[in-house]
């Protein structure tokens, strides 16, 4: 500590002294510091917990669309599970956040998109290069695609 500053009794008049990052009082700095320590690590402890519970719901929530979306495949389109390659719920940005992609078997070049909100809906598709290369260059020629589909 500077030997002026202890000479001058600036210390013992003001009663502080600078203890790393934190200006404390001279009696209990160091309490006022572990208060400080644990408050933040309170604080950083609870926005885990936020981030991981709306992680865990946004999860919960793709699992339930893709259930929603293969029930009504098989159960209302007729289609049985082995004809369908991969239903994937995703969270997007954009409204709705949650939607569904379908790859069939017998269409491996082509994505579904379903919205599984407010019943299932099949609303767009995607093709790969794969489609294009086979000549597939609109929905005249996808099998799943479902042109009397509600909006």
């Amino acid at each position: 500590m500077n030997k002026d500053l202890q000479q001058s009794g600036a210390l013992a008049k003001y009663g502080h002294h600078f203890d790393g990052l934190f200006l404390c009082p001279k009696n209990g700095g160091e309490i006022l510091g572990k208060k400080v320590i644990i408050i933040l690590v309170i604080l950083i402890l609870l926005i885990c917990v936020v981030f991981f519970r709306a992680h865990l719901k946004i999860e919960n929530t793709k699992t339930e669309y893709e259930k929603r979306v293969t029930s009504y495949l098989v159960d209302e389109k007729g289609f049985e599970k082995k004809d369908i390659k991969s239903v994937n719920g995703i969270y997007g940005i954009k409204s709705p956040p949650y939607y569904v992609i379908v790859v069939f078997e017998d269409e491996p070049y082509a994505q579904y998109f379903y919205f599984a909100n407010d019943g299932v809906k099949q609303y767009d598709y995607s093709l790969s290069n794969e489609a294009w290369e086979k000549g597939i260059l609109d929905e005249t020629k996808l099998k799943n695609w479902d042109p009397h589909r509600n909006y």
